[in-house]
């Protein structure tokens, strides 16, 4: 930076796990960047605790620092201790994303970004760039009111983005209510289909919670400088340009992908031991031979459809590991994130003891190293609910992907990476009532055509090395797409805060 001015760059991501790791990669390229900024990441204080823990330990950003703002779960009709969208179950999802909107969350977030362009923290007057999720649009009126600046930051796609930005604006499935597909009013290019929409949306008509909270979301969202997109220019460039066409003069920056980097060492003994058992188990196996599933930090499926799963990969014999979690039915009382749960009426008697005797599979309760999984070279597959943190990662590594995409953003990068890439083979959609019925058969058919010799899965693999390729060089600081639009953002915020300061 030139002529003394410093910069603190404030970070709010929305209280949910695939969020929080996004916005901690996010840290690390920006201070590899601009190493004088001073990176602070908020949030609350069950939160904050559990980050610090995390990277800390980790030595992963020995750089950033973290503020908590008060929060109590009870105060927003959430249990004790829930702070995340990891910490509880799904009937408790509209009070936490509500929570996050609270007045008094709001002021404590205000007099901390008042004190730091204030320069109350060190005596020093500092540029001041406030870089949030969409979730908390609300951020932006504290930039305004303080004279900072401010991001968004998109951890998702630029296409899922674009897509579900329109379907909550505008609704278009009232307009066509007997209709099993439909167009967008402002994409007209694009065809999504009544079984791509989570409940919430599909009975939303404008007047319930949840269109009131994302419609806010999205009316504040266009009042800020810039939005950073966890993507690239050659890796979805129909994407970003929806996304600019929705955002209008805002800038659009893709500075992605973020990718957190494999590591051992995570400071847990369980945890380590759990990652090196793993591996061992992996490095026996044949190369690209693997399936590895997971489904993500807060996604399961139903008992039914994690029975045609477990009898699909016993017809196909082929190694797997299977990052479990209990199905969607048990209620919040089961510890679904430790793994002390059995496995009654929703795997096939003796699944688990028939791989373990075979040395076919491993069902992994709880954590599981996702990184190191897909980063080693027996893994030839991966069965995701196709989350944008999930699918870069996959990429990264050159893995195809058998899309199970469950809620969200998630149907949308499957159909992009099927339909755009061919890197990936939707085998199921959804995991509620309304879901379509999932088959064995079907699912063995597409674990075959990504791990066997298929003329598919051969290209699938040549599909998903050149993206790899392409992200890969996106990055260089050699005149990278990704490098110059982070590059671009730094000087827009020094030279928007020096224009506001003369006026």
């Amino acid at each position: 930076m030139t002529g003394g001015e410093s910069m603190h760059v404030i970070l709010v991501p929305f209280p949910a796990q695939g969020h929080f790791a996004a916005f901690l990669s996010l840290a690390e390229r920006l201070h590899a960047v601009r190493p004088s900024a001073v990176i602070t990441l908020i949030s609350t204080p069950g939160n904050v605790a559990a980050l610090r823990a995390s990277t800390t330990s980790a030595a992963a950003a020995p750089f950033l620092r973290f503020h908590s703002l008060p929060f109590t779960p009870k105060e927003h009709g959430l249990p004790a201790g829930a702070e995340s969208a990891d910490a509880v179950h799904v009937r408790y999802f509209l009070a936490l994303f509500q929570s996050t909107e609270s007045p008094s969350l709001q002021a404590a977030f205000d007099a901390f970004v008042n004190g730091v362009c204030a320069g109350a923290e060190d005596g020093a007057p500092a540029v001041c760039v406030i870089i949030a999720d969409p979730f908390l649009a609300w951020t932006s009126a504290v930039a305004r009111r303080r004279g900072a600046r401010h991001a968004f930051f998109v951890s998702c796609g630029a296409f899922g983005s674009a897509v579900y930005h329109s379907l909550w604006k505008h609704l278009p499935h009232l307009r066509a209510p007997s209709a099993d597909a439909f167009g967008l009013p402002d994409h007209p290019e694009v065809t999504v289909y009544r079984s791509q929409l989570p409940r919430h949306l599909v009975i939303a008509d404008g007047t319930d919670p949840w269109s009131i909270f994302h419609r806010r979301q999205i009316s504040l969202g266009y009042d800020t400088d810039a939005v950073h997109v966890n993507s690239t220019e050659e890796f979805e460039p129909a994407g970003l340009r929806m996304l600019r066409r929705t955002m209008g003069v805002v800038p659009v920056l893709p500075i992605g992908p973020l990718v957190r980097v494999p590591t051992h060492h995570t400071g847990h003994r369980d945890r380590d031991h759990d990652s090196d058992s793993i591996v061992r188990w992996l490095d026996a196996r044949e190369k690209s031979s693997v399936l590895y599933i997971s489904f993500g930090s807060q996604n399961s499926l139903r008992p039914e459809q994690m029975m045609e799963l477990a009898a699909a990969l016993e017809l196909t014999g082929r190694p797997f590991v299977w990052a479990i979690r209990p199905p969607v039915e048990l209620d919040d009382n089961s510890d679904k994130n430790t793994g002390t749960f059995g496995t009654d009426n929703w795997l096939p008697e003796g699944f688990e003891e028939r791989a373990r005797n075979k040395n076919t599979g491993l069902l992994v309760r709880g954590w599981a190293p996702q990184l190191s999984i897909l980063a080693h070279a027996s893994t030839g597959g991966f069965l995701s609910h196709c989350g944008w943190n999930s699918v870069l990662e996959s990429v990264a590594h050159g893995v195809p992907i058998v899309g199970w995409p469950l809620q969200g953003d998630q149907f949308f990068n499957s159909k992009m990476l099927e339909q755009e890439w061919g890197a990936c083979v939707e085998v199921a959609r959804g995991h509620g009532d309304r879901s379509p019925a999932v088959e064995r058969a079907r699912l063995a058919e597409a674990v075959e055509t990504v791990l066997g010799d298929t003329v598919k899965g051969a290209e699938m693999r040549r599909r998903m090395k050149e993206i790899q390729d392409l992200i890969g060089k996106a990055q260089s600081k050699d005149g990278g797409s990704s490098a110059e639009a982070l590059e671009e953002f730094f000087t827009s915020m020094l030279h928007g805060s020096a224009a506001a300061k003369e006026c």
